[in-house]
Formats: structure tokens, sequence, C-alpha cells
């Protein structure tokens, strides 16, 4: 008998326990992998069901999950108690940390990674701007005791802390806001086309980088880009974004301006959460305000506590250069703009070919939609000309247009000519008729009323 034989004959019960257990050890592997799977989906089951971390109802067509933790789930859905909807996500998945897994001990901090693909998100804010929908409000303190024997959530204190990597793709997020008056007004966002990567840390810096095909709500925008950080660690938390918008609509705010031109607007928004403060610029190749064609618009801004203001503002305009500052306040639905301009071609402005100068031109108007109120008013100074080859040293003047009337009213005009100066008290422009008050000649000290 050979040595292999004669060892398997004296070993041969050792040698079959061994082959039993080699052949064992891939099984049970498998069935604890199986086990981990089952295990990773009935906590998300049971989250759901007991909501515990999403108030209302959460329901999902499929779920499944591998041993390691990655759940994948279709067409999830989660409505408020109040009917309200706060995600359709046909597509996603995330990563639950294995260990927590094993033991049952799942936390906020427990997903690691979350990707979702041509979802529906509404964001809740309150008016200090934290997020709600998570847990329901004034929850009972008995409930907090109900959970499966084995399974503890963990993390659901009023800090909820979360540490994971976001990835949302091809869908709308929609937000809201009550804001308050001292910080900021109602607020209402959805983008569209949305693409978000972010990593989360809410006790530390939040990074985020948002990229939208439209952009609609409180203000309307074509395309949308926002990347930058959110820091938790501060005891208010604090902005610290690059923004912009493309295709702005500034009509879109409500506060009683009709414009059809879109703006570029972009620059940092910083601050503390509650209370946003941007800081940029905002520019449009054109701007028709009544009368008024400017070209090649770009300046300054700023927005805080609800008001956005322009300031050094440049703009060409009927063959001249203007400076300008104005603002839109979203809780007053006003607006007001400002601008003197320097070298204006007289003709354009009035469009009259025969009328040859330039002119200096201070102009005020302003809207306040709640109060009903609206005028226009301003001052103009001229160099010398011609108007159908008459000669004139200057022409100078005021005007105004008050409230909804589309009646322009002119005083103290004066026409100064080589002869004296020609003047009138008031006349007016309604519907492109001419109404003249008294008209006078003036030589020196003497005055003359030649109409």
């Amino acid at each position: 008998m050979s040595i292999i034989n004669k060892f398997m004959h004296e070993h041969k019960r050792w040698l079959q326990g061994g082959l039993l257990l080699l052949l064992a050890v891939p099984v049970i592997l498998y069935g604890f992998l199986v086990f981990l799977s089952y295990r990773a989906a009935d906590i998300f089951n049971y989250v759901a069901e007991h909501r515990q971390l999403f108030p209302g109802t959460v329901t999902v067509e499929s779920l499944s999950a591998t041993p390691l933790g990655d759940v994948s789930f279709e067409n999830l859905s989660w409505t408020s108690p109040e009917g309200v909807l706060l995600a359709d996500i046909p597509v996603g998945e995330f990563h639950i940390k294995p260990l927590d897994v094993l033991l049952r001990h799942v936390g906020t901090r427990s997903v690691t990674y979350v990707r979702t693909e041509g979802a529906y998100l509404h964001l809740i804010f309150d008016e200090n701007m934290e997020l709600t929908g998570f847990r329901p409000q004034g929850e009972p303190k008995t409930e907090k005791k109900k959970k499966e024997p084995g399974l503890s959530i963990v993390g659901l204190g009023s800090e909820r802390p979360f540490k994971c990597q976001l990835e949302f793709k091809g869908g709308t997020i929609e937000m809201e806001a009550p804001g308050n008056k001292k910080t900021s007004p109602r607020r209402h966002f959805v983008i569209g086309h949305a693409d978000l990567t972010g990593k989360i840390n809410t006790r530390g810096k939040t990074n985020l980088n948002l990229t939208g095909g439209q952009f609609s709500g409180t203000v309307e925008a074509g395309a949308f880009y926002l990347t930058g950080n959110l820091d938790f660690a501060q005891e208010v938390p604090t902005y610290d974004f690059f923004l912009k918008l493309a295709d702005c609509n500034p009509e879109s705010l409500d506060v009683g301006m009709k414009l059809k031109d879109f703006a570029s607007v972009e620059g940092r928004l910083l601050g503390h959460l509650p209370q946003p403060v941007f800081d940029g610029t905002i520019s449009f190749d054109e701007l028709n305000l009544p009368a008024l064609k400017f070209t090649e618009v770009t300046g300054a801004c700023h927005y805080e506590a609800g008001r956005f203001t322009a300031h050094d503002v440049g703009a060409k305009i009927f063959g001249g250069t203007v400076k300008a500052q104005g603002y839109f306040d979203l809780e007053e639905k006003a607006w007001g703009l400002e601008l003197q301009g320097e070298g204006l071609k007289g003709g354009a402005a009035v469009r009259n070919s025969a009328l040859r100068c330039r002119v200096a031109l201070n102009l005020r108007m302003e809207e306040n939609k709640l109060r009903q109120t609206k005028s226009v008013r301003g001052d103009f100074l001229s160099g010398a000309g011609s108007y159908h080859l008459v000669p004139f040293n200057s022409l100078a003047g005021k005007f105004e247009q008050e409230g909804r009337s589309k009646k322009i009213t002119f005083r103290d005009v004066v026409i100064s000519l080589a002869t004296g100066d020609v003047t009138t008290d008031a006349f007016t422009i309604e519907k492109g008729k001419l109404t003249l008050g008294p008209i006078y000649l003036r030589e020196g000290d003497e005055s003359l009323r030649i109409r």
C-alpha cells in the first residue's frame, strides 16, 4: 500500500469532514450574503413604513440590495402627510455601510452615497431656511420607543447629521421658503433639467455643484449654474457660492416693470442661510423701456433682504452714453431707475431728423405696484444746434409723467436763439398730440407773449 493510500485510510474520517466543511463554507457564505441583502432591503422598508425619517407615505415599486449594502429601487414616491408630493424617483440607488446593515444599527450617517436619475425633488424650508419634512413635527414621544426588536434608528434628534455623496441626474428640483419681513420675502424656485453633485456634511462644509437648463418661480432664467459650499460648522450656516443666471427675465420678479429683454447675472452668494447676500454683475445686450432703447448695458448689482439694486451701470442710447442706477423691491413690488445721459442725439430721441443737437439728460422713473403709483420725471439741456436749419444756442427744460397717464408735461422750456430766448411754462404731449401753453420771447429783462 502506498504512503498516500495509507494516509487516506488512516485519516478517512478527518478527510471526509474537511471536504464537507470545504463545501459548506461557500454555501454558508452565500447564505450569509443573501441574508445581508435581505436585511439591507428590510431596513429600508422598516424606516419607510415607520416614518422615522420620512413623514407621510413612502411607496416603492421594486427594491433590491447587494450583500455589501448597495440598494437600488424603481418608482419611489414620497408624499407628505398634507398630500404634497415631496419626491418622485423613477430610478435610484444608495449605499448603506455594511457593518450597520449587519448590526441593524442604522443612523443618518449610515447612508454614504445616493444617486437618482430623472427624479423630482421638492424641498420645503422654514423661515430660518432649515429643511423641513424629515420626521413628523410634534411626533409623540411614545412613538420614538416603538421599534422592531434588534433594530435601532439613531441620529433622529434636532441635529440629524448627514454625511454622504449625492448624484442627482437629469431631474427637477423645486424649492420654497416662506421667508420673513425682516430678512427676505417668500421664495419659490423650480430648476428643470437639473444635474447636481455634492458632498453632504451637515456638521462641516457641504460642497454642491448644480446646473439647470431652466429656472422658474420667483425669478425666471434660461440656464442656471451654482458651485461652492455651505458651511454648517458655523452657529448659523453660511453660503459661499458662485452663481450665474443666463437669459434671466426681470419681468418675472412681478414688481410692475414690463420688460421683454433678458439679462445675464453672475457673482458670489454669501451671508447666513436665512439671509443671503449677493454681489455681482448684470448685463443686457439690449434693454427696452418706454421710448428708450439701451444697448450694451453692463453694471454691478447687489441683493439683500428682498431688495435687488444695480449701480455703476453704463449703456449706450441715441448715439450717446448713460450712467444709471436702479432697484427692484420684491416685498414692496416696486422698482426705480435713475440715469444721466451725455452726448445724446436730439433728433434720435424725439424721432425727428430735422432736430440736430447733442443733449444731456437726467431721468428718474419709479413705480410701486402695491400702492398703484408711477412717476417719470427729468430734465434736459442741449448744446448748440438747429431745427429745420434754424440755428439755436441751446434747448432746456423739465418734463414729467404721473400715474398711468399717457400725458407728458414739459415745464420751464427755454429755446435760446441769437435774437433772444423763446420760453413756455408748460406744454403737453398726449397720444402724439401736442398742446401748447403760452409762448414768450424774452430779450434781456423784457418778455413778449407771441402765442
